[in-house]
């Protein structure tokens, strides 16, 4: 993993409240980024975006960043293969998603933050992809990327 996003990650969980991470989702990688992710575009709205940016293009980026883990957590919480399959692909494509949002606000977002945005959202599509991987392999439909 990228050592930026490790940083990040680590030094963000020290804020968490120990009901969330009591939570059995915790366990899970992709959720913890997913996470994340809503604090710092939480973040960003508030630093930067909100004074440059239409408000409509801010909360489809909101959205787009809290379904990722919104998803990722129904996900989890099915038991059936094909549902789980379902919620993480539809996560899958927030990310997808999140990640043209940051790219049409990139214009007023300082470089390094947008890396490091990007860097989060590319994570989180590798650990989803693997993730609907893994689903298939225990017996639901194919996963075709692309």
């Amino acid at each position: 993993m990228d050592t930026r996003i490790e940083q990040t990650l680590t030094a963000w969980e020290s804020h968490v409240a120990a009901d969330e991470k009591a939570d059995p989702v915790w366990q899970l990688h992709a959720y913890r980024v997913a996470r994340c992710l809503v604090d710092l575009v939480q973040e960003d709205t508030t630093t930067t975006l909100n004074a440059r940016v239409d408000p409509t293009l801010i909360a489809q980026l909101s959205r787009a960043i809290a379904s990722i883990g919104a998803n990722v957590a129904e996900g989890y919480s099915r038991r059936s293969a094909a549902d789980r399959s379902r919620f993480y692909g539809h996560a899958l494509g927030s990310a997808r998603e999140a990640a043209l949002w940051y790219r049409s606000m990139a214009w007023c977002l300082d470089g390094t933050v947008l890396d490091l945005r990007m860097a989060f959202l590319a994570q989180e599509r590798r650990l989803l992809v693997g993730m609907l991987k893994s689903v298939e392999r225990n017996g639901t439909p194919r996963f075709q990327s692309g």
